[in-house]
């Protein structure tokens, strides 16, 4: 028999792309998407042109753990307080935003526990500095990347093994277009046929909570905290099809690209109540109520039939937001009043799919 084959697989990126031309090589990537695929990045002039690197793991950054922390910026983005996100393959296992005054690393541990299962390993990105206090708090589940404009002094060297810690440029995070009238250049995809297909970056047309009222459609209006639980829903970027379940500013419950709506929430519900056991089970003192009861539930599409406001009602969700769309849409909308839940009715072209 033969050598076995290496699995070690070299690129050989080009340092300008020649397609696209003055477009400079950042770096070559540990891999692509999967071991057998290299990989580099490309345009220092950008959000992830500009991370500095402080530990690099075991070999560096794969496709991976880029795109994680890339597709974690854009729902970060757009929040203003203390917000941490925890990605694991490009999709939130869980979120937390302040609306009050608490330490960071209470701030964290919200994100964490919503899916503590699913966090380990995963990319954590925060948009405040990272102190002392917070750092022990994020050594106690291993992580694989951590990403935030800074670190107090001595914070990194708390950190051992093969964890990758990254510090981007605050300027280069702000500058990233993210409402309707921001500056933007389109997406460019070449697809392996050789076909390329331009189009658009999602810009939001909401930038308050306020604005939301013009698309209540049930009798019952959101309360404050629901209209705030929904603006944070609508910003969460996940796999479509996808639905987010909201309290607090936290995610009780995500359910991410599935085929149908209902199955998002059903699947959302399931990972939900099977934490909640294993935590009884294992001693697991999670840091704050994730009975998804009294959340809001945030849907990136339209609901075709009732069956879907049936189950929500069923879990205890108070106030929905979807899109426009579907020829029973009364029939959808009748159910949520029978349950007195506030429906938030969004123009079907505001749907906020991301196919990524």
């Amino acid at each position: 028999m033969g050598d076995p084959l290496s699995t070690k697989v070299v690129g050989n990126h080009p340092d300008v792309l020649p397609y696209q031309e003055g477009v400079k090589k950042v770096q070559d990537l540990r891999y692509g998407t999967n071991p057998s695929q290299t990989a580099a990045l490309y345009e220092p002039n950008s959000f992830l042109g500009s991370l500095r690197e402080h530990k690099t793991g075991k070999e560096g950054s794969s496709q991976t753990n880029i795109e994680d922390i890339y597709y974690a910026a854009l729902t970060v983005m757009y929040f203003d307080a203390p917000t941490v996100i925890i990605m694991k393959h490009e999709n939130p296992s869980g979120f937390a935003t302040q609306y009050e005054e608490e330490p960071l690393g209470f701030t964290y541990k919200k994100a964490r526990d919503c899916d503590f299962r699913a966090a380990m390993g995963g990319t954590t990105f925060f948009n405040r500095h990272i102190d002392n206090d917070t750092a022990e708090v994020v050594k106690d589940l291993f992580t694989e990347v951590l990403v935030a404009p800074g670190y107090d002094e001595g914070v990194i060297g708390k950190f051992k093994g093969s964890i990758r810690i990254f510090e981007y440029d605050e300027k280069q995070f702000r500058a990233i277009p993210k409402f309707v009238g921001d500056m933007s250049e389109p997406e460019i995809k070449k697809l392996q046929d050789k076909s390329i297909i331009r189009s658009d970056v999602f810009l939001s047309p909401i930038r308050t909570a306020e604005e939301l009222l013009q698309y209540v459609a049930s009798e019952r209006k959101p309360t404050e905290r629901e209209l705030r639980d929904l603006l944070t829903g609508l910003r969460i970027r996940v796999h479509s099809n996808s639905v987010r379940m909201v309290k607090n500013g936290y995610t009780t419950g995500i359910g991410a690209g599935q085929q149908d709506r209902v199955m998002c929430i059903d699947i959302a519900a399931y990972k939900n109540r099977k934490l909640a056991e294993l935590a009884a089970k294992e001693g697991i003192k999670r840091i704050v109520d994730y009975n998804i009861k009294d959340s809001c539930l945030i849907s990136d599409g339209y609901f075709p039939f009732k069956d879907s406001i049936e189950l929500a009602h069923e879990l205890g969700i108070t106030t929905v937001l979807a899109p426009h769309g579907g020829k029973k849409f009364s029939e959808v909308l009748a159910k949520a009043n029978e349950y007195e839940m506030a429906f938030i009715d969004l123009s079907g072209e505001l749907r906020f799919f991301d196919h990524h």
